[in-house]
């Protein structure tokens, strides 16, 4: 993700049309890639399956730790973002224009096209209507039955119906949540705003292919490390590809490794997270800015609080989290997971346990936004009622929009209520937190995707820095 911002950013002055192909090429691509990438997260829920089960106790101090550093950190990302932002604009007041009016969007404030009701000629939406709008979805059902099935019982091959099965149910809970979203219905607002949090694709997904994963094995009678064997090779496109190379140049007769569901999962999960460089490069000029000091700041001292007092709190006599490999996994309790591993290999923490909490936090951020708790932030926290004094502001001429679409843009890039937002929601929900704001096309997602790498790297960095290590290690153990 680095690499390609970075090698877009600095190519972009050299080539003065990079951008416009990126936006007339790349954009709508990277959307989409963008839309699907968090089905990746639905595989480390269901390889949990693989672990352990603890006692219900320490279940019980795991959940509890897991709620307070959340809220920990929630609170103090935002209220430590939002005055830094602050003293970095010296508390402008153009920045607490009123939200009812944007000249960045355009004239009046509307719903989103998605939330926005159809004009009342238009007929119902019928299940055939609906079902010619996902004709992907359709088809992979269809590949599920005619081809997943057969192999799978008559050949004893797992890959296709795991496959198909998987892209079937994501694609079934996206379009169920969409409809719930833009089909008009005798139900009140907030009888919506339910259904379409409750209607989260990364949980109902894995906990479909969770049932799937325990029913196939009761039925082929094969025990459950087996199955899930079955479900991820721990082969992504990109390890493929390396150990074909090597393979090739060696000579060895070791069996060629195989892709199943959940690496293709992971693949698309990991090219989503590179494709986000585009998007860093199309919001580039919000993060080389003040917001961006603010962004890197802000999440740097969440890193080493995380990494240095993480651990502490899951392992003190009120809490006790046991066994030492599940305390150290607060180290890097909201940290993607491709950089959470390293972090847990050096200090000896949980994987499967620290996947889980990653997951589990960017599902509660993104039921939470779904419910409209991001906006409401936004908009309300520290709102100082300058309605009346937005309505009062003259009008200015056309010949100033696009001199007011520029200044209005900067606002939004520097305005500490979005950069707050976009800065609590990268620290705590990672890429399921951010793909969700850029699915939403809000103004804090490049805040948001920033704020996830800084706090990745930092974590990383803290945790190979030798005494620091050291002393969370024995701090844990004592």
């Amino acid at each position: 993700m680095a690499g390609v911002f970075v090698f877009f950013s600095l190519f972009g002055f050299v080539i003065p049309g990079l951008e416009d192909f990126y936006r007339k090429r790349l954009k709508r691509a990277t959307e989409l890639l963008n839309r699907h990438m968090s089905i990746g997260f639905t595989i480390p829920v269901v390889m949990l399956c693989h672990g352990e089960v603890s006692d219900a106790r320490s279940i019980g101090m795991i959940i509890i730790c897991f709620v307070l550093t959340g809220m920990f950190n929630t609170i103090f990302a935002y209220f430590l973002a939002f005055p830094i932002q602050c003293l970095m604009i010296r508390y402008d007041k153009h920045f607490w224009v009123d939200r009812h009016t944007d000249t960045e969007k355009g004239g009046e404030n509307k719903p989103p096209a998605r939330l926005r009701k159809p004009d009342n000629h238009d007929p119902q939406p019928s299940l055939r209507a609906w079902a010619l709008r996902h004709p992907i979805l359709l088809l992979s059902w269809l590949l599920t039955l005619t081809l997943g099935l057969p192999l799978r019982y008559c050949s004893q091959y797992d890959v296709p119906l795991a496959t198909f099965l998987l892209s079937s149910i994501w694609l079934t809970t996206l379009a169920i949540q969409t409809t719930i979203k833009t089909t008009p219905h005798p139900l009140h607002p907030w009888v919506r705003t339910l259904l379409a949090g409750l209607s989260n694709a990364v949980l109902w997904t894995s906990l479909a292919m969770t049932a799937y994963v325990f029913t196939d094995a009761a039925i082929s009678h094969r025990p459950l490390p087996t199955m899930l064997a079955t479900l991820q090779t721990h082969t992504p496109l990109s390890t493929l590809l390396l150990l074909h190379h090597t393979t090739t140049t060696t000579d060895s007769a070791a069996p060629a490794p195989t892709m199943a569901a959940g690496d293709l999962a992971i693949t698309l999960l990991n090219s989503g997270l590179v494709a986000w460089g585009f998007k860093l490069y199309e919001y580039r000029t919000q993060l080389v800015s003040r917001a961006g000091l603010t962004v890197c700041s802000v999440s740097a001292a969440l890193a080493l609080g995380n990494v240095a007092c993480g651990p502490l709190l899951a392992s003190s006599a009120a809490l006790g989290v046991a066994p030492r490999s599940a305390a150290l996994a607060f180290a890097a309790r909201s940290v993607t997971i491709a950089l959470a591993n390293p972090v847990m290999v050096v200090l000896g923490g949980d994987a499967g346990l620290n996947a889980a909490m990653v997951v589990g936090s960017g599902i509660v951020y993104q039921m939470g936004m779904g419910f409209g708790v991001g906006r409401w932030l936004e908009g309300r926290v520290f709102d100082t009622g300058t309605r009346a004094q937005t309505q009062t502001q003259p009008r200015e001429g056309h010949g100033h929009s696009a001199e007011m679409a520029a200044v209005t843009a900067q606002q939004r890039a520097n305005d500490p209520r979005v950069v707050a937002a976009g800065v609590t929601v990268g620290v705590n929900a990672a890429a399921m937190g951010t793909a969700y704001l850029y699915e939403a096309q809000s103004d804090a997602a490049p805040h948001a995707a920033l704020s996830m790498i800084a706090l990745g790297t930092m974590t990383v960095v803290f945790s190979s820095i030798p005494p620091l290590a050291r002393w969370v290690v024995e701090s844990v153990s004592g």
